[in-house]
């Protein structure tokens, strides 16, 4: 369906990519080491939007399957419905006097 297994492991992948850069750049200040902290926090500011758009996108991308298969079935059902005959009479929940 939606769940692409690729496509999913590309999302951890760039997820731990991010958490990744992070950690470094928390290494950096518990270090106290100024230079990868100026080169973790540059980074940083580049790279987490670039991830957090990419990922929405993906999750974006996996709605509009999953609401593009919802359509379909439903469109299915309908025409499935269409063409059984109906039947001519009185239901049973409009029968007051039974």
């Amino acid at each position: 369906m939606a769940n692409d297994p690729k496509q999913n492991n590309s999302v951890a992948t760039a997820e731990n990519l991010l958490a990744e850069m992070k950690q470094r750049a928390a290494d950096a200040h518990k270090n106290n080491d100024v230079f990868m902290m100026s080169v973790m926090s540059q980074l940083l500011k580049v790279v987490s939007p670039i991830v957090t758009k990419a990922i929405a996108r993906q999750h974006r991308e996996d709605l509009a399957k999953i609401n593009a298969d919802h359509r379909e079935m439903r469109e299915q059902a309908r025409a499935q419905r269409e063409q059984t005959p109906r039947q001519s009479g009185p239901h049973a929940t409009t029968r007051l006097g039974d």
